[in-house]
């Protein structure tokens, strides 16, 4: 009998087959009984602010925090939540409810197939949560059978719903793209569905979050399945616009940044309490899992950036309707060293809200009224050596003002100075935007907008903006 590990409680048939099976044909599941045993088994609660990443979803599943604005968990429990529960009980006893931006789930998931993935982002990034990273690249090398892990969840046990608890058992095996742990009494249930499994690194001791709960037997007691968040990796990221691996790539290669370092040792007991913020407790050093940590004195060389599209003095016609022009920006960014952190783009010298990319593709949609602009993109890589484009200018009902250009600068240099904090420039998280102001295009009633210190129609600019952000989100949920 197979369970989906949600609330309401869904089993899917009877008959004696493989559970892979049964996870493939969901048409077959069937609303249970109240009789069935749920919840975490064979664990204990957690403490105040004990594996603090790990989030209810409004009480019918569960999710793990996995950057401070993205939580990932299993695609089978729907994407309709408005809302994530931080704390040790579900509404209304969590410490803190964050309401999302937006969920999705893979497109074409399938529990038993590895997929059964999901997330959501969050209005507001949790930046007093210490994260702990998702298992990447050649860590997974430490999933081996007998492997101790733990299963956390807000699923209801003998002692009743809603408590979030843990169970330290054993990894168990892969089967295809999910693995199998858990059994002898210890397992997750119905309600612990998208929940997170942690591993401990040997080396470094710090902790890594593998796996999202999927499914298993009706008793809840014999182990079940779980998707993996690294296979699932970059769709997670493709989606969400975040660099959610600070270790890595996509891909599971090893490119260390800056956040790369200072993972929770003692996740699970931290201590502290949610109103203050709760306290991570003993953090790892620079992490040397699959390579050499971060060292940010061994890249001193900016990264390369230029625009893609459209090409340079471009002129746009606006719409008669909307007052406005669509114009798609298309940046690359590449650095020699560890790697791009962020690409960020400036309208008329000034920030703009969504104007910060973590992850490729660069990509903006910008909707313009009439007038002339400047547009600069500054790429940041992770040991804070910041490049800078050559200016595009665009206009829109009008060619572009193209300024005259400036003397040469004798100091020879390319780019912006090495690890430097300019207003306006990225500081944050990245796809929010950092900074402020008006994007200042100065002009006269033809709309000229030349860069000026001066009062501007630049708040007009901004304000119809509302606009950009493509962020690499496709339109399927």
């Amino acid at each position: 009998m197979l369970r989906r590990l949600r609330l309401p409680f869904v089993i899917a048939c009877t008959l004696a087959w493989p559970a892979a099976a049964l996870a493939a044909t969901p048409s077959a599941e069937a609303q249970s009984s109240d009789d069935e045993p749920v919840g975490v088994y064979g664990g204990d609660f957690v403490q105040d602010c004990g594996w603090p990443t790990t989030v209810s979803m409004e009480g019918q599943c569960t999710g793990t925090l996995i950057h401070p604005q993205v939580v990932v968990y299993a695609a089978h429990c729907g994407s309709n939540y408005g809302s994530v529960q931080l704390g040790e009980e579900i509404a209304p006893g969590h410490a803190r409810s964050v309401s999302t931006e937006y969920c999705r789930t893979y497109g074409n998931f399938d529990a038993g197939a590895g997929t059964d993935w999901a997330f959501c982002v969050l209005s507001e990034p949790q930046d007093d949560i210490a994260i702990v990273p998702p298992l990447m690249g050649c860590e997974l090398d430490v999933l081996e059978p007998g492997t101790p892990v733990t299963i956390v969840g807000f699923g209801q046990a003998e002692t009743g719903y809603g408590s979030k608890k843990e169970v330290t058992t054993e990894f168990g095996f892969f089967a295809g793209d999910e693995v199998f742990l858990g059994g002898g009494g210890e397992d997750a249930c119905s309600g612990d569905s998208g929940g997170p499994v942690f591993v401990q690194m040997p080396d470094s001791g710090s902790w890594r979050a593998f796996g999202i709960t999927s499914y298993g037997s009706a008793n809840c007691l014999q182990g079940g399945y779980y998707s993996l968040i690294p296979l699932g990796m970059p769709w997670f990221e493709s989606e969400t616009g975040f660099d959610l691996t600070p270790c890595h790539d996509a891909d599971g290669n090893w490119t260390p940044g800056p956040r790369c370092q200072d993972f929770p040792l003692m996740p699970m007991s931290a201590g502290g309490a949610w109103a203050d913020g709760c306290d991570p407790g003993d953090l790892g050093g620079a992490e040397s899992t699959c390579g050499a940590a971060f060292d940010p004195s061994d890249d001193t060389v900016a990264p390369i950036v230029a625009f893609v599209q459209p090409p340079n003095e471009s002129r746009f016609e606006s719409d008669p309707e909307t007052g406005t022009a669509n114009v798609a920006i298309e940046i690359s960014a590449q650095d020699e060293g560890y790697g791009v952190d962020t690409v960020e783009l400036l309208i008329n010298g000034s920030s703009i809200p969504g104007g910060v990319l973590e992850v490729e593709p660069y990509t903006f949609n910008l909707l313009l009224p009439p007038g002339s602009y400047e547009l600069d993109a500054i790429a940041t890589d992770f040991s804070g050596n910041q490049g800078e484009a050559e200016p595009l200018y665009v206009g829109v009902d009008m060619d572009p003002v193209v300024p005259d250009p400036e003397p040469a600068d004798d100091s020879g240099g390319t780019g912006l100075d090495t690890g430097s904090e300019t207003d306006g420039l990225p500081g944050g998280t990245g796809n929010d935007g950092s900074g402020s102001g008006n994007p200042g295009a100065d002009g006269d009633a033809s709309g000229c907008g030349c860069r000026s210190s001066g009062s501007s129609p630049g708040a007009l600019v901004l304000g119809l903006l509302g606009l950009m952000l493509v962020r690499r989100r496709s339109s399927a949920a």
